[in-house]
């Protein structure tokens, strides 16, 4: 199994001059390592959670056939993009109707038939869109946490191994897959 970004969010949650703010720094000389600081807490916030915070194009591959559901690893999902079999090596696209997809909290897809086409297939690629569909739809504890992470990165940057605790703000967001 693979997870690949094929799209990464056009814009960041929590823009530079809201985490300049945060920081109560008004000067510009530290505007790009505030930047970097604020990708990489929502980099850090997404990987660890598996959620998407604004919108990102992501593409799910999996090595043998599913004989269930398969549960998209990331959440919320927008939208199932494309369904694809592999056979021989080449994947291809499956019409909408060969599937069942699920958006919401939770992404599924899951074949109507065990071989769409009537032959048997070694794989499944999804392609579907993850995030919010807007910044302003994103819920603001998710934004405050990366706030408070750029804090503590930006505090602590020679490596300090304690983390700023937001877990507690993403809690609500994150789905738990058993």
């Amino acid at each position: 199994m693979s997870l690949t970004l094929t799209a990464p969010p056009i814009a960041e949650p929590v823009s530079l001059a809201e985490l300049k703010e945060h920081l109560r720094i008004e000067h510009s000389a530290e505007d790009a390592l505030i930047a970097g600081l604020g990708l990489a807490a929502r980099q850090t916030i997404e990987a660890r959670w598996r959620i998407a915070m604004a919108a990102q194009s992501w593409r799910l591959t999996l090595d043998q056939a599913p004989d269930c559901a398969v549960a998209l690893p990331i959440s919320p999902v927008i939208s199932i993009d494309a369904v694809g079999i592999v056979r021989n090596g080449i994947a291809n696209a499956l019409p909408a109707g060969a599937y069942d997809a699920q958006t919401g909290n939770l992404g599924r897809v899951r074949l109507k038939t065990a071989a769409p086409g009537g032959e048997s297939f070694a794989g499944l690629v999804v392609s579907f869109t993850a995030g919010w569909p807007s910044i302003g739809e994103i819920p603001e504890p998710l934004k405050h946490a990366i706030r408070i992470l750029t804090a503590h990165l930006y505090e602590n940057r020679e490596g300090e191994t304690g983390a700023a605790d937001v877990a507690g703000l993403i809690a609500p967001y994150r789905q738990v897959r058993l």
